[in-house]
């Protein structure tokens, strides 16, 4: 990207986070320090967040969302909005960066601001910037991090891409580490390989339960729910790979109200099979519309 397209693009972020007010309040650290922003987001769900060091995704890191399989696109597209919608929460005025993918595997439609709002993500906090190759998401990312005025940044990037090594994903977290702002990069339904994330989640989509019957109508699709699965995760107890251990996946739930994640897995255990064995919902990017 040239030197002047780069210096309109931080200056666009800059104009553009500028109508956010940034120094609201915060949830609290762990330990008081001169940041507000926490250490940790807590998922709501016990039994995850009782295995991540901190008792909750770490704030200042990069982490990896990936799909079981293309089908599972809506899936992880929801996993990545729900943990943006709770970033957001624990930095309240601060707005949130979606830098969009423009190639395969993401071919499943634009976000929808109805659909996001429904689902927890205020549209109005939300900044969505289109790069036109993956090097320009990459430095997007990484500049945006350095802003130290967002409530997250998220990428879309095949996992295949080139671009994305080892290098390019330290330069993330490194810049993540010194804004304490979390990163999420989407690599689509194949991991990055060998990256400086400090998670990887795999996502798959799993069985809502279903709403009262209103009218003697069947009844309304429920709740959003995913099959989980922590492949990768620094500091905690568990190996690099899980190995499909029962305490490294889970099937979560998600509350828009609260914009918190409930664990379901002990309810329906018996009910969900693994995700690349189930027919996915084929929604929409993160409930659209």
């Amino acid at each position: 990207m040239p030197e002047a397209s780069k210096a309109e693009v931080i200056a666009e972020l800059r104009a553009r986070i500028a109508d956010f007010e940034a120094a609201g309040p915060r949830m609290e650290m762990a330990d008081e320090g001169s940041d507000a922003r926490p250490r940790a987001v807590t998922f709501g769900a016990s039994a995850i967040d009782g295995v991540l060091p901190g008792g909750g995704l770490r704030h200042d890191a990069l982490h990896e969302i990936v799909a079981v399989d293309y089908r599972d696109m809506g899936a992880a597209l929801g996993f990545a909005a729900a943990l943006a919608a709770r970033c957001a929460e624990a930095a309240p005025d601060a707005p949130v960066l979606w830098c969009e993918g423009g190639h395969a595997p993401f071919d499943v439609g634009a976000l929808y601001g109805p659909g996001l709002m429904a689902f927890g993500l205020d549209p109005a906090r939300l900044i969505i910037v289109s790069p036109p190759k993956e090097i320009d998401l990459l430095w997007t990312m990484e500049e945006a991090l350095r802003l130290g005025a967002l409530a997250a940044v998220v990428g879309e990037i095949d996992g295949r891409a080139a671009r994305l090594d080892l290098t390019a994903t330290r330069r993330l977290q490194l810049a993540a580490e010194e804004s304490n702002t979390p990163a999420f990069l989407l690599t689509g339904h194949e991991s990055a390989g060998a990256t400086a994330a400090v998670t990887r989640w795999r996502v798959g989509s799993a069985p809502s339960s279903p709403t009262v019957e209103i009218a003697g109508l069947a009844g309304l699709i429920g709740r959003p729910r995913w099959h989980v699965r922590l492949e990768r995760c620094r500091g905690t107890r568990f190996a690099a790979d899980m190995g499909g251990a029962l305490d490294g996946e889970w099937i979560v739930e998600w509350d828009a109200r609260t914009k918190m994640l409930h664990d379901a897995s002990d309810a329906d255990a018996a009910e969900v099979t693994r995700p690349a064995r189930r027919p996915s919902l084929r929604l929409s990017r993160a409930l659209a519309g």
